[in-house]
């Protein structure tokens, strides 16, 4: 098939970082585009979450949450763990508050 022309307007500032970008990987802007193409084509979807900020920062929260909670299963499952008692721990958070002068 021949081949197809595509004009686009983008913000002049947006599209040199794309290309300093793109010539850091040695791709330019035109391969991009075509990779994108050919992407949704293969994949029939673009190929990226499109979110709203609010959604991306929930997502990133909860990967968060996610990695800590799996950091304190393999803490919690190692038997060199050292547990406190909850009076061990009021007891220590008393003394960092003294430290600080904070009664």
């Amino acid at each position: 098939m021949p081949l197809a022309r595509i004009s686009v307007n983008v913000d002049g500032e947006v599209k040199q970082n794309a290309q300093k970008i793109l010539g850091e990987i040695g791709m330019d802007l035109t391969t991009a585009i075509d990779l994108l193409l050919r992407t949704i084509v293969r994949e029939e979807r673009i190929p990226f979450s499109l979110q709203t900020e609010r959604a991306f920062r929930d997502d990133v929260y909860k990967e968060y949450i996610r990695t800590e909670l799996y950091k304190s299963r393999l803490e919690a499952d190692d038997p060199k763990t050292k547990w406190l008692s909850h009076d061990e721990v009021v007891s220590g958070l008393k003394a960092q508050r003294e430290e600080r002068g904070i009664v």
